[in-house]
């Protein structure tokens, strides 16, 4: 099947809902790996998902990993001050930074600046599929203390 394609300036994406274990974000979905369309009259992307995600102060993805199928992730900090952990590994890091996340390892972003960062997020399934299970270690609702480590949504 051959897709069409688009040109499209970023006023005329939706702004998304934040996905559990996302918080003071906003999403501009260029791309999603579904059935969905994420711009009306486009088609869908089998293997990647391409945003734009605006990060308020204080802001992130909860730290989680996901389970199989593959799904890897790769920011690019366009502006802002963003503290990154992946594994063991954490910094705080600017603009033109790369941060890539391995699907199996646990992974979060922060914006520990006073401005809002932008932030290009693209997410890669080799298979298709729109990802594994979202693992977290503590949901936006509450600690669940300790290393205990929850599925979203259950």
């Amino acid at each position: 099947m051959e897709g069409k394609g688009f040109i499209l300036p970023i006023g005329k994406v939706i702004k998304g809902k934040a996905p559990e274990g996302n918080s003071g974000m906003e999403f501009y979905d260029f791309l999603k790996r579904s059935s969905e369309t994420p711009i009306p009259g486009t088609e869908p992307s089998m293997h990647i998902k391409f945003s734009l995600d605006k990060v308020f102060p204080g802001g992130g993805v909860e730290e989680h990993y996901h389970e199989p199928p593959v799904i890897d992730h790769i920011y690019y900090v366009i502006s802002g001050r963003i503290r990154a952990t992946v594994g063991d590994l954490e910094k705080v890091v600017g603009a033109d930074t790369l941060i890539y996340c391995p699907s199996s390892v646990k992974h979060s972003i922060t914006n520990v600046g006073k401005r809002v960062a932008k932030v290009i997020s693209i997410d890669g399934s080799g298979i298709g599929e729109r990802g594994g299970k979202v693992v977290y270690s503590k949901m936006p609702s509450g600690d669940l203390s300790g290393n205990t480590w929850k599925v979203a949504g259950n």
